[in-house]
């Protein structure tokens, strides 16, 4: 290893060993997404059946599809256990810093540019405490960063590299539902290489398949064609009802969502009228107020990238959220509820102020790499499309599946800012 990056890497080994071993002998952190994910890989044991919630209560048909395969059997795989999936979780930030290094490498050779980014990796909050969580974006990330890998850095043959980029492809869809608009591009892509190579490549159209297939599974188990109910529940929850925040105020958007299309279905036929219903209202209402939804999800694009952490950072620290939306306050501009709830603890505040400026400077360091990264389509790509789809809530977490490769970007820029003082200091 590299001397200019040794002591960076060292402080990440040992700040992702003390996240470990301070959440393992801790009180486990009580997060909705952890509870399903478990849920769902007992049911799968037990029940042959990926319903996130526990069977012996009240049932709620939305929990039959929301969770997808891919993390669930992760979980089975390592026993369901808090500290197995910990220690992965520190083996999987580590890989994923080492793709970093080689993405760096690849866009330019300059040692200092390794250096800035290793520090950068350190200072990323979401990251280094999702290791601490059991949830699936960690995962993803390291399924999206072996892709990068794999395009760039993997010399095999071009029909050997397709086939595993199709399979990761695959993977990724089966961790999280994220990625399920991505599958428009499978057919494109294969029509695409037919056209350029003059030759089939199937396993492009493996994407398709998968969400085909489990589509039809969850046909069987609820009576609705579709791959997750996640994407019901946030074109409601989420989409249309933040809009309703940001055009008519907190208090509209909370009776919205007591509406009869948000009630929870408790059986096969009411989860078909809430399907239907739901993404109707939803749809109906960010197209009657296209502009302003617009104006909010590009907000939330924003919004990520500035977005220090504050879920993870609070979540493991076990400081209770707000019993308001946070995000519905900032888009209703009830700045006095947020106010009350931001200076509840100090402590943590100045810690989120100085996270906050951190992002900031990342945002500008990533202007600057521009010119170097524009090179690279893969990865910028992958970058925009993640980007594109992140929707008003806009919260850091989202971002993680890419935030490897936002980093290697600001830490290109960042480098350029260097070089540019130091310049000018000796001339």
């Amino acid at each position: 290893m590299a001397k200019n990056i040794k002591l960076p890497f060292i402080l990440i080994f040992c700040s992702a060993c003390f996240v470990f071993v301070l959440a393992t002998f801790s009180q486990q952190h009580s997060i909705n997404d952890s509870l399903e994910y478990q849920s769902a890989a007992k049911n799968l044991i037990k029940n042959n059946s990926l319903y996130a919630g526990e069977t012996n209560e009240t049932l709620d048909y939305r929990l039959f599809s929301k969770r997808t395969a891919g993390f669930p059997f992760y979980l089975i795989f390592q026993h369901i256990s808090p500290w197995v999936v910990g220690l992965a979780s520190v083996f999987l930030l580590l890989l994923n810093y080492f793709f970093g290094l080689h993405l760096v490498n690849r866009l330019t050779k300059n040692r200092k540019t390794s250096r800035v980014y290793s520090w950068l990796y350190l200072l990323h909050v979401p990251l280094l405490l999702h290791t601490s969580f059991m949830m699936a974006d960690l995962l993803l990330t390291t399924v999206v960063c072996l892709a990068v890998f794999v395009y760039y850095h993997v010399p095999v043959l071009r029909s050997k590299k397709i086939k595993i980029l199709s399979a990761l492809w695959c993977l990724g869809l089966l961790i999280k539902p994220v990625l399920l608009p991505s599958i428009v591009a499978s057919p494109v892509l294969f029509l695409y290489l037919k056209y350029k190579h003059q030759r089939f490549f199937s396993t492009t159209l493996l994407p398709v398949v998968v969400v085909l297939l489990f589509s039809y599974f969850n046909k069987i188990q609820t009576g609705v064609f579709e791959y997750s109910s996640i994407s019901t529940i946030n074109l409601g929850q989420y989409n249309s009802k933040l809009l309703i925040s940001e055009k008519f105020g907190y208090d509209s958007a909370q009776s919205y969502a007591q509406r009869k299309e948000f009630k929870t279905p408790r059986n096969r036929k009411a989860y078909i009228w809430y399907s239907t219903e739901l993404k109707s209202l939803a749809l109906e209402t960010i197209s009657s107020n296209l502009l302003s939804y617009t104006k909010i999800h590009m907000l939330g694009s924003v919004k990520m990238f500035l977005d220090p952490g504050r879920f993870e950072l609070y979540t493991f620290l076990g400081i209770k959220p707000s019993a308001f939306s946070l995000t519905e306050m900032v888009y209703a501009k009830d700045w006095k509820k947020l106010k009350t709830f931001m200076f509840s603890n100090l402590g943590v505040l100045f810690v989120f102020v100085g996270l906050f400026l951190i992002a900031v400077f990342k945002l500008i360091s990533v202007v600057l790499s521009f010119h170097e990264i524009k090179k690279h389509g893969f990865v910028v790509l992958i970058f925009l499309y993640f980007l594109a789809i992140v929707g008003p809530v806009g919260a850091a977490r989202f971002l993680l599946p890419v935030s490897v490769f936002y980093l290697v970007f600001c830490s290109v820029g960042w480098t350029k800012l260097l070089n540019f003082f130091q310049k000018g200091s000796e001339s």
